[in-house]
Order: structure tokens, then sequence, then C-alpha cells
């Protein structure tokens, strides 16, 4: 059985809204002569931040196939990236409180380290992406606590 990750129609608005910020500051910057350099560097830095931060470790499009996951980071933009379920540890589960409600996010490891982020925020098909990875991979619980969590993430 072959399981795609489908997006959510809110979050890639966002990120492309977000991401046609910097432009705008940039045409804002040159024909406002009397505005400062500081605000479109600023945004500009903000969105290359989010961009790095945040859609790279979080934002994958992931093929669950019966011996394997392919793992497209960048909304599937980047490359193709193949784990096999046998070389993989298992996954641990966070949940996020935020002001649009709790997400989920499963986090796959591979020798300890996190290689594949699958976030109920962004995938409408969460759901049936979690119940294929119980089946093929070891559930390893859930991280707890915020002292946990940051050092889960700096290490991984």
């Amino acid at each position: 059985m072959i399981v795609n990750s489908k997006f959510k129609i809110s979050p890639i608005l966002l990120i492309s809204i977000l991401s046609i910020l910097p432009f705008l500051a940039i045409y804002i910057y040159v024909i406002s002569p009397q505005e400062s350099v500081a605000f479109p560097l600023v945004v500009f830095m903000i969105i290359v931040y989010f961009w790095f931060a945040l859609v790279r470790t979080r934002v994958h499009k992931v093929i669950i196939e019966k011996n394997n996951i392919i793992v497209k980071r960048y909304y599937g933009l980047g490359r193709s990236i193949a784990y096999d379920f046998s070389k993989l540890d298992g996954f641990v589960v966070l949940f996020e409180s935020g002001k649009l409600g709790v997400s989920e996010s499963v986090f796959i490891l591979e020798k300890g380290k996190r290689v594949v982020c699958i976030c109920s925020y962004y995938l409408s098909n969460f759901n049936d992406l979690k119940l294929v990875l119980k089946e093929n991979l070891n559930d390893l619980g859930e991280i707890k606590g915020h002292d946990n969590i940051s050092d889960f993430l700096k290490n991984s």
C-alpha cells in the first residue's frame, strides 16, 4: 500500500504570502527613497529564517511504500531521500499548542537523529500517515516537557 502526504491549503497560502513579503519590502524601498534599507533587510532575514528553520525541518512531502519512506523537503520541492523501515529507530510524537489549537508532529528517527517530520498542521491526511507508521515502525513515545523538547530539537 502506498500513502502520499497531502498538504492543507491554508499553510500553503500562508507560506506563499510570507515568501512574497521580501519582494514587496524591496519594492517599497525602491519607490520610497526616504525609507531605510533596514526594513527590507529585516523582512528578508525573517523570511530566510522561516524557510530554513521551519519549512526545511517540518514541511515534508512524504510517500510511504511497503518497505520504505520517501521524503522531499521544502513542500516537495527538494530532492527525494528514501529511508528503509528496517534501518529506522522508530518515531516520537510531539504535541505543540498555539493560537490555532494543538498540533501533533511525528519525528522519525535514524540513529537517534530526526530524518523526517510529519505534522498535522501542514498535512490533511496526517492520521493516515501516522497509522501506517505505527504498523511499520516502533513508537518510541511522546516528548514531554519544554526542556526535553528543546534538547531533542537541538540534538537532532
